[in-house]
């Protein structure tokens, strides 16, 4: 099985993003709505041209906050298209959730790494 271009670094699929759907559906609302709500979240003010985002992967837009991930940088850095791809994963200091852990864990398992 090939990874998928919509298949984060960390694991996630971009396809099931807020911000993608919202970019990908073309629904002005909705891309408001996300900039709101992850402004509030981040305790910072994000517009909609932060969260306009094509996948992680996938070459284009980049919500600003996948753009500046210390996980897709690491991963980019050693040469691997995702963290399953790396021998030093299951202890990575980088990866701090255990929901990305599990992602990981699982995308190691489809992909038969």
């Amino acid at each position: 099985m090939a990874l998928s271009k919509y298949i984060a670094a960390c694991g996630f699929d971009c396809r099931d993003c807020p911000a993608y759907k919202a970019t990908h559906g073309n629904d002005m609302e909705e891309q408001k709505r996300v900039a709101e709500k992850w402004s509030k979240a981040a305790g910072k003010t994000m517009t909609v041209a932060d969260i306009l985002c094509d996948g992680c992967r996938a070459g284009g837009r980049l919500v600003a906050y996948c753009a500046s991930c210390n996980i897709k940088t690491c991963a980019q850095n050693k040469g691997y298209p995702s963290c399953a791809h790396c021998p030093d994963m299951p202890i990575c200091p980088k990866i701090t959730q255990r929901k990305t852990r599990e992602m990981l864990e699982k995308l190691k398992k489809e992909l038969g790494i």
